[in-house]
């Protein structure tokens, strides 16, 4: 089924054999199959991934189905606004050690939300790269450095133990003065995760297989949300300015 939504649409899809089970999720698509596409369409599509894009490149209509209902209505009734406080939620970095969100206060931070074992290079793998690339450039910029901090919040946690975020982190040369790596409990991470808008799904309780859409906020030196982000469709360099007029600004 599909829903538009510029040049991004979301497919309930089929396995992937090979790749990745079946979830529903945004897929980008080349501009050119954009015109005409309507909520609730069937479709097959061929998927082109590499290291850093996922791109739909065919679209065949095969028929029409009713979209099935959602709960945006409760998870809009949870979801934190602009300017409120973050709950201060306890969890656990990738050092082992218990942290409060509240520590980070007194630094511009940006949160995000990932998993290690995303299959989509535009999703979790994109944060990554994105965090990656602040880390760097903040180190070399006088309004930034030494105050911001990144966090990246795991909803996975039987898989993204405090080890496992660790090699991770290390892969990504992420500065633990800067760049935290964040696990807990799976009910507080994912009722932490809601608050932002991120809605994670599982097809069974135990289940590996992850359906979740993107979520970003900077959060201000009093743990207030200053912004909010849906999607991957931000860059580095526009959250580097808008994290430098956020650092102005408070």
């Amino acid at each position: 089924m599909v829903h538009e939504k510029t040049n991004y649409v979301t497919l309930k899809h089929e396995d992937i054999p090979g790749y990745m089970p079946g979830m529903t999720m945004n897929f980008a698509v080349a501009p050119a199959l954009m015109p005409g596409r309507t909520p609730g369409e069937l479709i097959r599509a061929t998927l082109e991934v590499t290291d850093t894009t996922a791109v739909l490149t065919a679209i065949t209509r095969t028929g029409t189905a009713p979209i099935p209902d959602g709960s945006a209505d409760s998870m809009a009734a949870i979801m934190l606004k602009i300017g409120d406080h973050v709950p201060d939620t306890a969890l656990i970095d990738q050092h082992d050690k218990r942290r409060a969100i509240s520590e980070w206060k007194g630094y511009v931070t940006l949160l995000t939300f990932i998993y290690t074992q995303c299959p989509l290079p535009t999703y979790c793998p994109l944060m990554d790269q994105n965090f990656v690339a602040i880390q760097r450039a903040a180190a070399e910029d006088p309004v930034l450095r030494g105050k911001i901090r990144l966090v990246s919040v795991s909803f996975d946690p039987d898989v993204d133990t405090p080890a496992v975020l660790r090699a991770h982190a290390a892969r990504r040369k992420a500065d633990p003065a800067v760049w935290t790596f964040l696990t807990g409990d799976r009910a507080t991470l994912e009722r932490f995760a809601a608050r932002f808008g991120v809605s994670v799904k599982r097809p069974a309780p135990e289940s590996k297989e992850i359906t979740h859409n993107l979520r970003t906020a900077i959060i201000g030196l009093e743990g207030r949300i200053l912004k909010l982000y849906s999607g991957n469709e931000w860059t580095p360099s526009t959250m580097l300015a808008d994290l430098r007029a956020a650092i102005r600004e408070e």
